[in-house]
Parts: structure tokens; sequence; C-alpha cells
């Protein structure tokens, strides 16, 4: 059987029904036996020392899963990394997991001592549900995802380096206290997951001796030394640096129970070592590339892409940018990587390409060569915002040219802390319909009566939004007083700056860098509401205030001549210098309010223009607005611009940027959808220089698709002469005839440049 078909038998075994149950029964016995006997000794232990701390609680969680671990092997894979833990579609963010113990144990005593919490509970989900007021997306206690492991640290030392500072570090702090336990436990977890890797290495040696097939013998030997190396030691090979991404991504996740994002910045990582290779003649081009495409498919498969109509994996690669000291990073890693992506017809892991005004020719004709040919599946950040941006934040300069982006986008600083991605969505757009006409359990957001001039009414939007945020982020911040004592995750903190000096856990505060994002949705909507506003109400005096309501109130129905002229008004996205500078405006205001908000770990809140999907979500029982929308039609997403007036040409929303300064969101990512000509005018030296004014124009971040409408629509009438069509939806890719109608009539009606 084909490696691809061994891997997919397995995953299938895996997958689960709406409910989260193993629909297979064998693997749900299994499944239950394995999750009972943990649980039953994790609880035995918990009896014996009840006032054990919550870091040496883990520790032993993580030594009684790596006892209890069967770990699998895929007979022609060279990668050990499969720990059976996690159900198909998980990347570690999962309900159904043995690794929820501490956590569930945790909460549920919590809860015990502080009943109130509920209500609290409550009042984030009225914020949140569909059917109530659907604000904003509140409804995790904490971003668990959104991750990325130290792999700078451990590529330097390997977690025997890690072990010895975490030693020293017990000598240090007093015995007793947290700060010695905690180190104590990155000691304890840190052994664990060397112990797991050599398990991985008993099982190849026990494949290896009956095995009759000359490949899968050669792939159970290579696991079978290398396990005993990786990830105690530093990789010294290519091989052993992929064995040490995916091993410790894989690992993490499933002990710690936290969606690792990112494989790594695997160019940057990995460079040095493919050339000493080559030089040293360990290694061919040819090999290096089958070891990429082997590494990289087993995602695609576990999630079951070709039917799965939202295939979000949160499994990301960073590629290009700058190294610390701002040199370009391309060599021949970066370039294996893309083509072979693209000559497997991948879909993950996400491509998270970092350019620059330095990057090289070379690296941006690479990416277009796969792009032009229909491979959707890059997103492409701006170094010179995203660097200047964390550093506005407090960040150091060769700690910002440290950073990589996964989940979607969303920017991380790698190894120096959790910038907590996804925190909060908010649906600003929905701030701005509550502003004009109340609803229930809104009050706190004191909606407007009356404004002498725009002036005034602005400023008053600027206090719906301020009082917004007074209130939503001051009971954040005190609900997760409570719970960020329920959670520890002391491998991953090990691997971030600052974790072992303080003797914290990052959930902690431990760590050197402690952001939180918060992603506003909707910005082009309410720019070209503030400005429909300003002109045809305060400017014009075509109406007054309280007339546009009632236009709004009848979802514009019989006020059709009066939404056209608003659709005719200059529009934020087409390069009307005024307009965007409502923006500019607006998003300083708002960030300035933002800015000075502390999160539980002491850290700043930064600031987002991106959607995942709450576009579509936030839009169900989102009203009309003053930018011409009706009743429950999706916003906008990121910064682009609105899609209900047609742009003129790509240029325009490109060239607005340079009117719009995201730096301002201190390292957040603002993140634009290109829609770009598939025709033979649109070649590579075109892609190289939209992507030079991208950098001139400072564009903070963009995700092209290179496709034809007429494509689309033939996909949607006749899909099976279109398996294989790719698009770029909101932070990830899919197969276009697996998606949901809604999904691709929103794609079908982007804004298109077929000129």
């Amino acid at each position: 059987m084909e490696l691809k078909e061994t891997m997919q038998a397995y995953y299938r075994k895996l997958d689960v029904t709406t409910s989260w149950e193993i629909k297979n029964p064998e693997m749900k016995n299994i499944w239950e036996s394995r999750w009972n006997a943990i649980w039953d000794e994790m609880d035995a232990f918990y009896a014996e020392h009840p006032d054990m701390s919550i870091a040496r609680l883990k520790s032993k969680q993580h030594w009684v899963m790596v006892k209890h671990c069967e770990p699998v092997i895929f007979p022609g894979n060279p990668f050990f990394f499969e720990l059976g833990y996690m159900i198909s579609r998980s990347w570690g963010m999962c309900k159904v997991t043995p690794a929820r113990w501490l956590e569930d144990r945790k909460q549920t005593q919590m809860k015990q001592q502080h009943p109130w919490i509920e209500d609290l509970e409550s009042q984030f989900s009225s914020l949140f549900s569909y059917d109530g007021i659907n604000l904003c997306s509140i409804d995790e206690p904490f971003d668990m995802d959104h991750q990325t492991l130290g792999y700078t640290e451990l590529f330097r030392v390997g977690l025997k380096g890690i072990i010895e500072k975490a030693e020293d570090k017990c000598m240090v702090f007093e015995p007793g206290s947290e700060e010695h336990d905690f180190c104590l436990a990155v000691v304890e977890s840190c052994r664990a997951l060397i112990e797991l890797a050599h398990k991985f290495a008993r099982k190849a040696e026990l494949l290896a001796e009956n095995c009759q097939d000359e490949n899968d013998l050669k792939m159970y030997r290579m696991i079978a030394e290398t396990a005993k190396i990786i990830p105690e030691n530093p990789p010294k090979s290519f091989y052993e640096g992929l064995s040490m991404l995916i091993f410790m991504r894989e690992a993490t996740s499933a002990l710690e129970h936290m969606g690792i994002s990112q494989l790594g910045h695997v160019d940057k990582l990995l460079g040095r070592l493919y050339e000493q290779d080559i030089q040293n003649g360990i290694l061919t081009e040819a090999e290096a590339r089958e070891l990429l495409r082997i590494w990289m498919m087993y995602t695609d498969i576990k999630f079951n892409l070709e039917n799965n109509p939202w295939p979000e994996t949160s499994t990301c690669v960073e590629l290009g940018g700058c190294d610390e000291e701002g040199n370009p990073i391309y060599n021949e890693v970066t370039r294996l990587v893309i083509e072979e992506h693209h000559k497997a017809h991948y879909i993950n892991p996400k491509l998270n390409c970092r350019f620059f005004k330095d990057s090289p020719d070379e690296y941006l004709k690479v990416i277009a060569k796969a792009l032009l040919d229909g491979h959707n599946n890059f997103a492409l950040i701006n170094d010179d915002v995203i660097i200047d941006g964390l550093m506005k934040s407090g960040v150091e300069l060769c700690d910002a040219r440290r950073y990589v982006n996964g989940g979607c986008q969303e920017t991380m600083i790698e190894g120096l802390g959790h910038t907590e991605g996804a925190g909060l969505y908010v649906s600003f757009l929905r701030i701005m319909d509550l502003f004009l006409r109340k609803d229930k359990g809104t009050d706190f957001l004191r909606p407007i009566e009356h404004a002498e001039s725009y002036e005034d009414f602005y400023l008053q939007f600027l206090d719906c939004i301020k009082r917004f945020f007074g209130v939503i982020l001051d009971r954040r911040t005190y609900r997760q007083t409570f719970y960020k004592d329920t959670a520890c995750c002391p491998i991953y903190s090990a691997t971030q700056e600052g974790c072992l000096d303080s003797g914290r856990d990052y959930i902690q505060g431990g760590a050197k860098y402690n952001f939180s994002t918060i992603a506003l949705v909707g910005l082009a909507n309410v720019v070209d509401s503030l400005n429909a506003v300003k002109m045809l109400v305060f400017e014009q005096k075509r109406l007054s205030l309280q007339e546009m309501i009632r236009a709004l109130s009848a979802n514009w129905e019989g006020f059709e001549a009066l939404r056209s002229e608003v659709l005719r008004l200059p529009k934020y996205g087409h390069n009307v210098k005024i307009v965007d500078q409502m923006a500019d405006r607006l998003i300083k205001d708002v960030t300035g309010m933002i800015d000075r908000h502390k999160n539980e770990r002491g850290g700043k809140y930064i600031t987002s223009f991106f959607v995942y999907r709450y576009n579509r979500m936030f839009a169900q029982n989102l009203r009309a607005t003053p930018d011409g929308r009706r009743d429950f039609e999706y916003m906008a997403a990121g910064c682009s611009p609105s899609q209900m007036v047609k742009l003129s040409d790509v240029t325009a929303p490109i060239k607005s940027m340079q009117n719009v300064d995201f730096r301002g969101c201190g390292g957040g990512i603002a993140v634009m959808d290109m829609m770009l000509p598939s025709n033979k005018h649109f070649d590579e030296n075109c892609f190289c220089a939209l992507v030079r004014a991208c950098s001139a124009f400072r564009c903070n971040a963009f995700q092209p698709n290179v496709v034809s409408v007429q494509d689309l629509i033939d996909a949607k009438k006749n899909p099976d002469k279109h398996k294989n069509l790719i698009v770029r939806i909101c932070g990830l890719s899919a197969y276009f005839v697996a998606l949901l109608p809604e999904v691709q009539d929103e794609i079908i009606n982007r804004n298109y440049y077929e000129r």
C-alpha cells in the first residue's frame, strides 16, 4: 500500500461525528481505554498529592501520557510524530483528548469555588451567540492556539540544553516555591519528551526486525537512529532538522493540549544544514525533495481536504523575509519547499511568505511561478510594516525580526512569547449598527440621539467604541485572572525566552513579551459608513441623521435612490485620499484606546484586521448600515475594500495603503485579499512588480488568488471538472468544489481584475 493510502486509512479511523465521538468502533474502544487509564492514574495521583503545584501536576500528566502512548510509525515514512492522542482533524486544540485532564479538573474546581463565573460566561455567550447580540467572539478563556515553539532555541541547544538551564534555575529559586516547581516541571516534562522519542526508536527497531521491504527497512532504521538523538540534541543534518520540527510540533500539541500552528521558519532554520549536507555528499537535491514531499503531506491527509467544507488546519510554515541582522532570507530550502508544495498540489502547510524591499527577485519569481499556475496557497507579509509595528509595541529590533505567522497569518514572535493571535474577534461594524440603533442588552454602548456636526457624530462614535472596549476588556481580564490558574504548559514555556529566568509559565506572564491580539472585522464598511454620514447628512445635508436611520431600519426598501447615491460616494480602498485618511484617523484613534488596556499577563493589546470566517458569521444578524449594505450581507474582509463597488484596477487598493498607516497596529496583521488576472498578460515580472509596489505603499499583508471568475462559476455547476481548483479564502486555502455554496458565492462575487 502506498504511504498516502496507509496514512489515510489510519486517520479515517480517527474521524469523529458532529458530537465529537470517534466513528470507528474498534478505534473508539482503544481510544476510550487509553483515555480512561490516563485519567484514572492522574486522579489517583492527585488524590494522594492534592497540594501539588499545577506545573508539577502537568509534568506528571506528561509522564503518564508518555507511559500509555503507543507510537504510530507509518511504513515508508522516515518521520516520527504520531502519538495517537488526537483525532484526525485536530492540531492540538480539541475537546476529545486525554491531555485535557489538568484543565478539566482545575476548571471544575475553580468554578466550584467561584460559582458566579458561570454568570460571567453567560454574559460572554450572549455577546457572541448568533441569535443574540453577535458582537464579538469571546467564548474561549484563552487563545491556546496560534502558537509557535521556540525553534531557534531548540535548534541551538536541544532539550538537553533547556534541561541544563532549568536545573541551574532550580538552584536559584527556593525549593517549594512556585518558581522552583515550574523549573522542576520543565526538567521533568522535557525528559518525558525525550523518553517519548526513545519509545519511537524502540518501536522502529522492532519493526525493522521483521521487515522485508528494503525501503521500509531504510526508513525504520533512520527513525531508530534519529529518535535517539532528536529532540534531546540540536539537529546536525537536514533530515534531523525536519525530524525536530515535526516531532516537536506534534508532540507538544498532543501533550500540552495547545495549538502549535507553526512548523517553523524552515528556510532560515534548515538552510545551513541543507548546504552542509550537500557539500559533505550525504544528501542530494532529489533526496531533499523527497524528504520535503513526505514531511509536508500529513496535514492534508489528516484533515481530508478533498471533502472538507471548511478545511482549517492551523498548520503553517514561514519562508523568506529577513534574519535578525536584516539580511534577506532566500536559499535552496526556500525554493524546494515552494516547488515541492506546488508539484504535489498540497494545500497545507500554509505558505506564509515574508517579503520586504530587499527581497530578491528569484524568491518572488518562485512564488509567482506556482501562483500563476493556480497554486493559490500564499499569504505574503510585509516585514517593513510588521517589524516597525512590533517595535512601536516595545519589541526590540532583533526580536521583531524573528516574527512568524500562524493559524491564519497572525503575528507571533518566535521563542519570545505568545501574542494570542485570535484572543478576541470584534464585529467593528456591529458597534456602528448598535451606535445608530440600540438592541437588547446593549445599553452600555450608549446609542446616538443627536449630533451637531460630523465631528460631534464621530466623537460620539469613538466614545461608543471606548465604552465597548472598557467593558469587554475589563471583564475579559478579570475572567482570565481565574482561568490562568487552571492551565500550564511547561514544554512550550521552556522554549520561550523569559520563562525559565522568571520561573513562570507563559500563561502566568513569564515570557519576554505578553501581547494579546484583537481582530476588528468590517473596517471598510465602517469607514464607508462614516463617509456616507459625513457627506450626505452633514456636508450636503441631503437628509437628517434620523432619516438615514429610518432608511436602515427599512433595509433600504423604499430608499433605493438614496442607496444608489450612497454607492456612488467615494470609497475606502479605491485610492481616494480623503476617504483613506478617514480610515487612518479611525485606526489611530481606536488603537490608541486599545493600547491603554493591559491583559491578564501584564502585556499590551495589539490590533489586527483579519477575519478568518467572521465577516460571514458576524453578518448573520447584522442589520443594514450607512455604506449601502443590506441586512445580513457579508462584511469586507480584513483591510480589503468593500465588494459592493467594483474597483477600476488592481493598483487602487495598494495605492490606498500609502494613506493608511497600519504600523500603528503594533505588529498586528492587516490582510488584503487580491483577485489577480488569470491571463497571459499577468506574468512573473508583473507579480514581482506588484509585490514591490506593496512594499513601497506599506501594504501590511495580502492574499492573492489567480483564478478566472468564469472557471469558478463553471466549477460550482460542474464540480467533477474542477476537483483540483484551489482558492484562498480567509487565512486558509481549500478545494473550491468542497466549499459550502454560500462560501463559493462569496469568492465568485469578489472584485476581479481581468483587464
